[in-house]
């Protein structure tokens, strides 16, 4: 049997996927779709009514094929579906909501974030409201209080998540909308109050309680800090508590995974009851009971953890794991990945798109097929140099798998990630049967003090070994992909693969040919680089953000440098830019003016002219107007004579549309980086 017949859900799967992407990409007309459905039901009732043998296998392709065009549509339909399940009423429509709180407040500096239903909407009486949106509640003691289930009165006028408004920005919207999240608001306090609390039965509330249980657990053993935090997200999916700066220390040495349960963590559950239930093997009535009894911990552990995709994913993958065993069958692991894969898409179409899922598949599917390629190549016969071998192994093989995804994302690629995973991974996993040991002792004293204390030390010296690799020189490099080089990479890998097992030629030519591809959109954006002169003007809440890009020269005018790298370092990475050098003053630069490859520009982030008069008005190409000003648009105009206005997202709605007016009364261009998104200007030589 080759892998096509061993792996029929791989078959349903990849039209399934393709009919995901293809509904983010094309809109088809309802009468297309349904058509599609007749077309893939009378191909499969015609396989089926064929019933001469050579006419049979003649005509075999019409099953498969209406299978496939039954698959492509229903993810089609699926996905119209979920998306249409996350349209929000009365949207800018400011008044008085009634809503319920469908998960725990997550803290952030200066508010709550709170993810709702919305129940009703008063007009004139309560009328019924649909959606979910994200409410930032501004902080208070009363916000501080607030539980998953919680109901509230909230004065609100809901708006549209934000889209990307900066080149190569994060897409809030696009990400929310995924979520079931379908508009935004800020509530300061004093415009809201809670009324009641949820009676009727929430598993992911009750999840969220038996969670916070056991978060209190931790708390009694004095465990704190940084050490609390990476023990909450590696063993229960609580991640509000994790600091940007030890986020990012574990990013940049490979070692992120550690902190989302997910597979790694399932699988060394379903290890350790494994092993306990090891005396049920004796018969196959026990077997089944073994299998039950796994199954119901993996799900018992999935539930304290929060019921995240990821766990989810991993408690289902291992449960059809857990049943081939008990029925004596070995387990064809790739189906078993791919069903769990359908059945987590048949739920929801949207996960194909969530980051976590794509990682985890392609880290799993990665160590099935090279940790055994790359175990052959040395054989150790010591136990502990064994040992080191099976973890170099696995690093190897998970990074060949995500290392395209990895790029793609983050931008970046761990220098050191042997090195971490020799560590983090037999550390994290100690950290786990600690864990699981002091639920077990908790009420034990001392046994339970000293468990507490060994778990303590074991987080401690995980983050501080994070942390000196991490300040290793070269640590990490930053290489970026786009869509077409990571798309040409896996089909590298894939090609690459197939020449491994079955030693042709052509998936060995098409490989290559892959990789020479990848070099050539590399070598493109190359030449885009050093050919181009752009003038960026960046959307940025805090300030004014202006980039001055010679070839591969990057000038950064910035009120916040912070800032700016948040939202423009993506963008500066893929477009392979030096290092950012912000001006204060420059020859062609000073006091917010710049005459920059011939044009004459002014970046307005003071009051300067209020009040000033000329002789003749000051010519521009280009006015930048920004820093949170309250400018008076006519007594700017007397004194400056301008092709083109740009407002940044800092200047009020208010004042962006008295400057809209007055340019539209002058005839002056306008540009709106608020509504319109960064303003980019290519400049011609």
């Amino acid at each position: 049997m080759n892998f096509l017949q061993r792996t029929p859900f791989f078959r349903l799967l990849l039209p399934f996927i393709l009919g995901i992407i293809l509904y983010q990409f094309v809109e088809l007309a309802q009468w297309s779709l349904y058509a599609m459905f007749v077309l893939s039901a009378l191909l499969i009732l015609i396989s089926f009514v064929i019933r001469i043998p050579k006419q049979q296998f003649q005509f075999r392709w019409l099953f498969g094929c209406g299978i496939f065009l039954l698959m492509l549509s229903m993810a089609y339909a699926l996905s119209g579906i979920r998306e249409k399940s996350t349209a929000f009423d009365h949207l800018h429509q400011k008044g008085v909501y009634r809503v319920e709180l469908i998960s725990a407040p997550i803290e952030k500096a200066k508010s709550y974030l709170c993810k709702v239903e919305v129940l009703q909407y008063l007009d004139k009486d309560w009328k019924p409201a649909q959606g979910q949106a994200i409410l930032y509640l501004q902080k208070d003691d009363a916000a501080s209080r607030l539980l998953f289930g919680d109901r509230l009165l909230v004065g609100a006028e809901f708006t549209e998540p934000e889209k990307a408004l900066n080149p190569d920005g994060f897409d809030y919207a696009a990400y929310l909308k995924r979520q079931g999240v379908g508009a935004t608001c800020y509530i300061p306090s004093g415009t809201w109050q809670m009324t009641d609390r949820s009676t009727d039965f929430s598993v992911r509330r009750e999840a969220d309680k038996c969670r916070n249980y056991l978060l209190d657990v931790y708390r009694k053993f004095n465990i704190q800090g940084d050490e609390f935090a990476v023990l909450a997200a590696l063993t229960l999916g609580y991640t509000d508590d994790l600091n940007p700066d030890l986020r990012a220390s574990y990013s940049a040495t490979g070692a992120m995974h550690i902190l989302s349960v997910s597979g790694m963590h399932v699988g060394v559950v379903y290890i350790i009851i494994a092993f306990l239930l090891g005396f049920l093997d004796k018969s196959q009535r026990k077997k089944v009971l073994k299998a039950i009894l796994i199954i119901l911990f993996l799900w018992i552990y999935a539930f304290l953890s929060g019921l995240s995709a990821a766990v989810i994913r991993a408690a289902l993958m291992f449960s059809f794991v857990a049943l081939a065993n008990c029925t004596g069958r070995k387990s064809q692991i790739y189906n078993t990945i791919f069903m769990s894969m359908f059945l987590m898409l048949l739920y929801n179409p949207f996960f194909l798109y969530d980051v976590g899922f794509q990682l985890s598949y392609a880290a799993v599917l990665s160590i099935i097929f090279f940790q055994p390629i790359v175990d052959k190549l040395y054989q150790p016969t010591n136990k502990i140099t064994r040992m080191v071998w099976e973890i170099f192994s696995v690093s190897i093989a998970a990074q060949l798998g995500t290392t395209p995804f990895t790029l793609y994302y983050f931008q970046q690629f761990p220098s050191y990630f042997l090195l971490t995973n020799f560590i983090a991974i037999p550390l994290s996993s100690l950290v786990i049967y600690l864990a699981i040991f002091l639920f077990m002792v908790s009420s034990i004293a001392y046994l339970s003090d000293f468990v507490g204390l060994l778990l303590k030390w074991s987080l401690w010296l995980l983050n501080h070994f994070i942390v000196w690799i991490e300040n290793l020189p070269y640590s990490v490099w930053h290489i970026s992909l786009d869509v077409r080089q990571t798309i040409v990479l896996f089909l590298a890998i894939f090609c690459f693969s197939g020449y491994y097992l079955n030693r042709k030629f052509t998936p060995l030519v098409v490989g290559l040919t892959a990789l020479l591809v990848a070099c050539v959109f590399n070598l493109e954006t190359n030449y885009h680089t050093l050919t181009s002169k752009r003038l960026i003007v960046y959307a940025g809440q805090k300030g004014t953000h202006v980039s001055f890009i010679n070839r591969d020269k990057n000038y950064v005018y910035s009120a916040d440098t912070v800032e700016v790298e948040r939202i423009a370092k993506t963008f500066w990475q893929n477009q392979k830019l030096k290092k950012p050098c912000y001006i204060k003053k420059e020859k062609w630069f000073a006091d917010g003016f710049a005459y920059f490859e011939g044009s004459r520009i002014l970046i307005l982030t003071t009051d300067f002219l209020k009040r000033k008069t000329t002789i003749e008005p000051i010519k521009l190409d280009y006015l930048i107007i920004g820093n949170h000003l309250k400018p008076k648009i006519g007594q700017i105009l007397e004194c400056i004579q301008s092709r083109k206005i740009i407002v940044d997202k800092s200047i009020s709605k208010w004042y962006t549309e008295d400057i809209k007016h007055a340019c539209s009364a002058r005839r002056i261009g306008f540009y709106s980086v608020r509504e319109q998104g960064a303003y980019v200007l290519d400049i011609k030589d």
